[in-house]
């Protein structure tokens, strides 16, 4: 073998709770504020990694900005000076909330209710080596189930009951047909003869 032939290594592995604590929620910005200022503000505080801004992908509101971003540090060190310099701080006509971005892996937010109690009682209760979640725990769930179908029975509900009388209302062909005024066949009238 020659050893004229280059040697990859593999990069070292990252912890992920690490990249969690150089990671920055900055949020509540302007509208009028451009990714470049926003860069350029948060280049101040340490060498960024990582920047992304959030934008609208489609509706109304396309290609702007959804009001928040993510900036990734070096280190935990100048991820936490910023957050600290930057919080609080009037931007345009806003004050910034800058946090440590963390993932949602642990919290259930966005979740139906049933998927909650769900992994909830999972938790908690003695888990059926044969379903997988215990009797106590499916119960739990199909009464967070009914309680949430009750509570938004509202919305479902329709009155059968006639909103008016019949022939009553202004759209009605029958009360139209009494209020209309006679149509004139000619397309315009002449008051005067041509000759």
């Amino acid at each position: 073998m020659t050893s004229d032939m280059p040697t990859y290594l593999p990069a070292p592995p990252q912890d992920p709770n690490a990249a969690d604590q150089c990671r920055l929620w900055i949020g509540n910005l302007d509208p009028r504020v451009t990714e470049f200022a926003l860069l350029k503000i948060l280049q101040k505080f340490g060498n960024l990694l990582k920047f992304d801004l959030m934008y609208h992908k489609s509706g109304p509101d396309q290609g702007k900005h959804r009001g928040y971003c993510f900036a990734t540090y070096e280190n935990k060190e100048e991820a936490s000076y910023a957050c600290q310099c930057l919080d609080g701080k009037l931007l345009l006509s806003k004050n910034l909330s800058v946090k440590l971005a963390h993932s949602d892996k642990d919290q259930n937010i966005g979740l139906p209710l049933t998927v909650k109690v769900l992994k909830e009682d999972a938790k908690l209760s003695n888990i059926d080596s044969n379903s997988g979640l215990s009797r106590e725990s499916k119960i739990r769930a199909i009464e967070a189930k009914l309680r949430a179908m009750e509570e938004t029975q509202k919305d479902f509900t329709y009155s059968l009951a006639p909103a008016a009388a019949p022939g009553t209302s202004k759209w009605c062909s029958s009360q139209m047909a009494t209020t209309r005024k006679p149509q004139n066949t000619k397309p315009y009238r002449r008051t005067f003869s041509k000759r």
